[in-house]
């Protein structure tokens, strides 16, 4: 791992960006904390792996009681997380009516024209519509994202999808609220998009520096 050239998650780079947007204290410090503990006490265990793979159920195989079993089968801890997202996503499926879905395990590093390494991110799912191909990154926290997190998010998943599939149109999916926002790729990476993306990056990073 190349801490001193550490490229920021979106997570982590989303909440750099609302407490700066909003003039709190960031948290760059407990980040590189997480991120440098030894392998015991890291907690980077994405929580919903198996609320994907109901996802997948439900979609692939017509299994409409996948999501609720997965949320009945989730810990105590993680139950109502899951029931709450199971009743979103339903909501969600309904609509898009995909006819197939596909999960991607590897994280993306976003490049930016020069090759900088802008943030890293996991498109979850992309979904097979009658109309074209959808790259997901699935947003699972019941907080509203700000305009400033929902901006820097938009431009970050464009530029990911177009990574894996140039032909497919990125979205976020807000799990729980049980709603798809659709990215306008030619506004999310428009120049100026693009180079704040870019100034946020090289802020994160220099705050991960004076961490060290």
């Amino acid at each position: 791992m190349e801490i001193d050239n550490h490229v920021p998650s979106l997570v982590h780079l989303r909440e750099f960006v609302r407490a700066r947007a909003s003039s709190r204290p960031t948290h760059v410090d407990l980040d590189r904390r997480q991120v440098t503990a030894p392998a015991e006490n890291r907690i980077f265990a994405f929580a919903y792996e198996r609320f994907l793979t109901g996802v997948i159920s439900f979609v692939n195989e017509g299994d409409r009681e996948a999501l609720q079993r997965v949320a009945s089968e989730a810990n105590d801890r993680m139950r109502p997380s899951y029931e709450d997202c199971a009743k979103g996503m339903a909501r969600i499926l309904l609509a898009l009516m995909p006819v197939g879905v596909r999960r991607r395990q590897r994280n993306v590093v976003v490049l930016d024209r020069d090759g900088y390494e802008l943030v890293s991110l996991r498109v979850h799912l992309m979904f097979e519509l009658p109309s074209g191909t959808i790259g997901a990154f699935m947003h699972f926290p019941e907080h509203r994202l700000t305009d400033a997190e929902l901006m820097m998010m938009d431009t970050a998943v464009a530029l990911a999808t177009r990574q894996i599939d140039s032909s497919a149109e990125p979205a976020i999916i807000m799990v729980r609220a049980g709603t798809v926002r659709l990215i306008d790729s030619s506004l999310a990476l428009a120049p100026g998009r693009l180079a704040v993306l870019r100034s946020e990056s090289a802020a994160y990073r220099t705050a991960w520096a004076e961490a060290a």
